[in-house]
């Protein structure tokens, strides 16, 4: 995996909902990645608590992310290996 580092961007609370929300972007060289999330806690919490925790979330839809990539790819290759051993060879 390539080294990348995380940024917290437009961190706001929502009163209505109590809950932090901002978009997380993970910079991978020239690539950036960016995710947004929400976390419950109160406006009371501090600033360190409330990144890390919007941090850890975007880490988990981003590693689901790619594991449902993954798989969809595994799928592609399945089915053109299937229709590949069915095919006519040409004359």
């Amino acid at each position: 995996m390539k080294p990348y580092r995380v940024q917290v961007s437009g961190l706001t609370f929502n009163a209505a909902t109590q809950r932090f929300q901002a978009r997380v972007i993970f910079h991978e060289g020239t690539d950036r990645i960016t995710y947004p999330v929400e976390l419950a806690a109160p406006i009371t919490a501090d600033f360190e608590t409330v990144s890390r925790g919007l941090v850890l979330r975007a880490r988990v839809i981003r590693k689901q992310e790619r594991g449902a990539n993954i798989a969809h790819l595994k799928s592609i290759v399945a089915h053109a290996m299937h229709v590949g051993h069915h095919a006519s060879p040409a004359a």
